[in-house]
Formats: structure tokens, sequence, C-alpha cells
């Protein structure tokens, strides 16, 4: 229970949690998270409690089964640098009179960690707090399991080299800066893996390097994989083709018959990113050439990319 009361504590934004004597093995669990996950959270010992909660600068919230409404409470306070006291099954009478508020988070008995996880979701006003960034994170997704390993994503640096090394030209290189900063425009506004997102802008047209067909976006792929780099990575650059290419648009351009259509936020992004890293104009002579050509499916996908994300 104290385990997932610290990564409940660490999940929804809180600093430290205080226990009268340290658990080694709580600990190191906990701080194996933290150290995959990200964030800064810490376990510290306090062997006096009421030392630490008569001197807390800031307010002293108890959870009970007993305490006031927390929705009333909520609806006339605004708590100053919490903290957050939650005790087991016998609460010493002395922790009710030194706590500034005493709440109750319904008043049927339930998990203590159930009762934090409401309060600091409160106290975020309903937002899940950002983490720093940990060697790991799972990815948001409606179609699965999304976890990315993020040495496996290659820095800024690294991809600038790539670039440089495999004789990138000039015109292509300013095109990727200027992916980069739509990228990033789009990314303040939508979200997604900024990582991620960062690696993908700089790399999605290093096939190029190869060629200047349609099947760069394939040949860029391979050269992603080929690095080691993780796959989320490589289907960045492998679907950021116009507005993504079916299994039948493949096959009739001379393709791998596989599905090029991107799926995940950040391909999205990235894909939206290329046609209209210009500006309006430069999209719009894009879908001109698009129709020109006979595709009009990928033109309408493209349309629907600009409707969804602007």
């Amino acid at each position: 229970m104290s385990t997932h009361v610290c990564l409940t504590a660490r999940a929804f934004g809180a600093n430290n949690v205080y226990f009268p004597k340290t658990n080694s093995t709580i600990e190191k669990s906990v701080t194996g998270v933290t150290e995959r996950f990200g964030g800064d959270f810490k376990i510290k010992e306090e062997k006096d409690w009421r030392y630490l909660v008569r001197n807390w600068d800031g307010d002293v919230i108890h959870l009970t089964m007993y305490g006031e409404d927390i929705d009333k409470f909520f609806s006339s306070v605004n708590p100053r640098n919490p903290l957050v006291i939650l005790g087991s099954q016998k609460v010493p009478r002395e922790v009710y009179d030194l706590a500034d508020y005493n709440l109750a988070v319904g008043s049927q008995p339930h998990s203590e960690v159930a009762a934090l996880a409401v309060l600091l979701d409160r106290l975020n006003k309903g937002s899940i707090p950002k983490l720093s960034k940990g060697k790991m994170a799972v990815l948001p997704s409606k179609e699965g399991k999304r976890v990315i390993n993020y040495r496996s994503i290659p820095t800024t640096d690294e991809c600038y080299r790539l670039l440089v090394k495999r004789g990138t030209e000039e015109g292509i290189m300013e095109h990727t800066m200027a992916v980069l900063q739509r990228t990033l425009e789009l990314y303040d506004i939508h979200g997604g893996d900024i990582r991620l997102l960062t690696a993908g802008a700089l790399l999605h047209d290093i096939g190029r390097t190869v060629t200047h067909g349609v099947e760069h976006g394939l040949e860029g792929g391979k050269i992603v994989r080929e690095m080691g780099w993780d796959k989320e990575l490589a289907n960045i650059v492998e679907r950021h083709v116009g507005g993504g290419i079916t299994r039948e648009e493949a096959e009739s351009q001379g393709l791998p018959p596989k599905d090029y259509l991107p799926k995940t936020l950040e391909e999205k992004l990235v894909c939206h990113a290329d046609n209209t890293a210009g500006g309006n104009e430069r999209f719009e002579e894009l879908l001109f050439r698009t129709e020109k050509a006979g595709f009009h499916a990928s033109a309408q996908r493209m349309r629907l990319l600009m409707e969804k994300f602007g």
C-alpha cells in the first residue's frame, strides 16, 4: 500500500513523501520507476512527524473518511503549498487537531490511494502534470501499447550529424529546418512527444539523400532502422509523404505493398508540418500538384489534416 501511495503521489505531481522510517524495498521500487519514467520525486525520512506538521509552510490537509466534504471545501478554499497526511487504521486524535483541514473523499470506506488521487486531481484542476523525461515513456494511444525508449531516439545533434554525413542538399536542409519550426508550432497547440517530434521533423526527408521520388519516405525509414533507432521514429519518416499512402496506392506506385498512412499524433503532425512549412501558399501549390498528378485521395487526406490541425 505504501508503494502505491508513493507512485500515485509521484504520478499526480507531488514532490516528496515523508515516512517516520524509510523502507529500502519501497525506496528501491519507487526510485526505479522515477529513473525510468522521469520526474524528481523523493522519499524522505522524518522521525518527528509533529515537528514537520507544526512547521510546515503551507496548508496541512488530513485525508479521512470523517472529514468535511471535499466538494464544498474546494468551492471556497484554494490550498497553498499543501502537505497531505494519509493515515491508516489508527490515526492519533492529535492529527485532526494539528491539520488545517480534515477532508473526506466521499463518506464510504475505500483506499487511501484512491483518496490521494482524487485530492491531487482537484489540486491540479483536473490536469495530469507533465514530469521531466526519464529513460522511457508510455505514449497516449487508442490502438494499443506504445512504449518508447528515449535511448533509441537520437538527439538534435545526432540527427544533424547524420544529415551532414549523408550529404543532404542545402535546399533540403533549409526545408527540414522549416518543417522543424512548423512541427514545434503544432506541438505547442496539439501536444505529442517533443523528443520524438523533433527527431521526426529533422529526419523526415533523410531518404532524399537516396532518391527524390515518392519512395524517399520508405528509404528514410530504412536508414532510421539501420541506425538502430526506435520504430516509432522510422514510422514518422516512412509515413510523412503527402497525406500518407494507402496499401493500394503503394502497389500502384511500385512501393512494397503495405499501409503508409500516418496513424499516431506524432506521425500526423510531422506529415502536416511537411505540407504546411512554407505557409498556405505552398500548401495550396502542393494540393494542386497532387490533384494534377491524379492522387485525389491523397489530396483529400491533406485537406483533412489541415482541417484538424490548422
